[in-house]
């Protein structure tokens, strides 16, 4: 465990504080929500949606964030403005405190995203997601033009996938399509909390700068660092086949084997299934907050039981670990205080 010498910046993101040095704060958790054939979208072009069900996903991340003293955001996923209305709408009638991630692949989804929370006076709570190469000029000025101030900056380099190619992207820009650096537009666009996402990369693509680029950004620039790292098992094939097909034949004709085992993994080999996939998915994750990652975006919130027990143990021993640098938590809801 370590300390970083550069002065950590502690974020604000209405009552919930990220950022720091490691063990001060709790890290803070991403729930995806409304993402791709999720079950509570009835149409995601409208933004039509089982309320009751999605209320219930999010009150569960909430009631887990009390238990645990893990925090949540709520990653609210649209490709249209219409559905991204709808949806904030809906988040807001059910929780008026915890801020939210507008994330998208549709620039113009984006766009009016801004100017929505804008108008209906969301933009406080509202984190843009993201900013990186791909952004586009009428993106940075809906950014520049609204009172969003908060954005995950992405140190995402298509071309260089080491640390040096990640933070090229960051500092100097004449990257990934920019002739600005990610964080000199950050500025440009108001952006005065900034979480910087070292871009989970696949296994095989530079897996490894993404985790490495968690230190530099800490070390570099003092900011509250993070990232979706999930994608990275979620972009693994030999874990999908193994998910889907490799592991049955491997227990096919070993019945005293899968007795055996499904002694052990609740709901028998859909257990033992189950606990392959998840172990790395969460698994990534604890790597990420060991070496001090302060936002974990865990992917599909019905992923919040193992995201919230993993990271309240991991903030539990980055705490313990703390102390030997003459540091304590610095919030009277973290893990280490109510949950040993």
């Amino acid at each position: 465990m370590f300390k970083f010498e550069k002065e950590q910046t502690v974020l604000d993101f209405n009552g919930t504080k990220i950022g720091g040095q490691p063990g001060e704060y709790p890290r803070v958790l991403g729930a995806s929500i409304f993402y791709n054939k999720h079950e509570t979208v009835i149409d995601d072009v409208k933004g039509i949606i089982d309320k009751d069900r999605a209320e219930a996903l999010w009150n569960r991340c909430l009631e887990l964030s009390d238990i645990t003293g893990v925090p949540h955001f709520c990653q609210i996923i649209s490709e249209t403005g219409e559905a991204f209305e709808n949806y904030f709408q809906w988040f807001d009638s059910v929780d008026s405190k915890t801020c939210f991630l507008m994330d998208s692949s549709a620039p113009a989804a984006l766009v009016h995203a801004c100017e929505y929370v804008t108008e209906v006076g969301l933009a406080d709570r509202a984190i843009y997601n993201s900013i990186n190469g791909s952004i586009v000029p009428e993106n940075i000025e809906a950014l520049k033009n609204s009172d969003v101030n908060a954005a995950i900056v992405l140190a995402f380099n298509p071309g260089d996938p080491t640390v040096v190619g990640r933070e090229k992207v960051l500092n100097d820009g004449g990257v990934a399509g920019q002739a600005k650096s990610m964080l000199a537009i950050a500025e440009e666009c108001g952006i005065t909390r900034p979480i910087l996402d070292t871009a989970a990369t696949p296994l095989g693509l530079g897996s490894g700068g993404a985790f490495r680029e968690i230190l530099a950004c800490k070390a570099i620039h003092g900011l509250p660092t993070g990232g979706a790292y999930h994608n990275m098992t979620v972009s693994w094939p030999w874990l999908k086949r193994w998910r889907k097909t490799t592991l049955f034949e491997q227990y096919e004709g070993k019945d005293l084997l899968l007795e055996q085992m499904a002694h052990h993994h609740f709901g028998g080999f859909d257990g033992i299934r189950q606990a392959a996939w998840s172990s790395p998915d969460i698994g990534c994750n604890i790597m990420a907050a060991t070496l001090g990652a302060d936002l974990i975006m865990y992917g599909p919130i019905e992923n919040c039981e193992a995201a919230s027990t993993a990271i309240a143990f991991s903030d539990i021993v980055l705490a313990e670990a703390a102390k030997e640098f003459g540091l304590e938590p610095q919030v009277d809801t973290h893990p280490l205080l109510h949950l040993v």
